[in-house]
């Protein structure tokens, strides 16, 4: 006959007396504190480089630049997110037209604020209408006045230049 005094005292001497730490739920919580830190972590300003072959102009302004649809104007080619809309040939004749608005570029960048537009809508955010031209130093300013005119009446009324900071 086993004495119930006994069976209880031996049930209480089972651990050797060490204590072993679960880390799994350590893991978790660390693993949680990197995702929100990443998460609310944000750069001031956009990381801008300019397009191969353009020289920006220098400036003394002090605003960072947002996120923004961006359009590059070289001396040869107009090119918006990375992708050639005016080639060198049509360029000349922007050069020698008199009309303001530049119609492949307008076509463009209407196709795009729809878009955004439509996305705009659907977050139910509003459309910033934030385009952010580059442009060389040796472009013509009369192709730099119509670039800026085609944004705005193709529903990007808020445009910034890209410019180097004078240090």
């Amino acid at each position: 006959m086993i004495n119930k005094r006994s069976l209880r005292s031996s049930r209480r001497k089972r651990g050797d007396g060490t204590v072993k730490l679960n880390i799994t739920s350590m893991i978790d919580m660390f693993t949680l504190m990197v995702v929100f830190l990443l998460k609310n972590y944000s750069a001031q300003g956009q990381l801008v480089t300019p397009a191969a072959g353009l020289m920006l102009p220098t400036s003394t302004i002090e605003k960072t630049v947002g996120e923004a649809l961006s359009v590059k104007v070289s001396r040869t080619s107009i090119t918006v997110e990375n992708t050639l809309i005016i080639d060198s040939l049509d360029y000349k004749n922007i050069l020698a037209q008199k009309d303001f608005m530049i119609q492949p570029l307008y076509a463009v960048l209407h196709r795009y604020a729809a878009e955004a537009q439509k996305s705009a809508k659907l977050f139910k955010t509003d459309f910033s209408g934030r385009i952010s031209i580059q442009g060389d130093v040796a472009i013509p300013y009369n192709v730099l006045t119509r670039v800026m005119y085609t944004c705005g009446q193709a529903g990007y009324p808020v445009m910034n230049l890209v410019v180097y900071r004078k240090a």
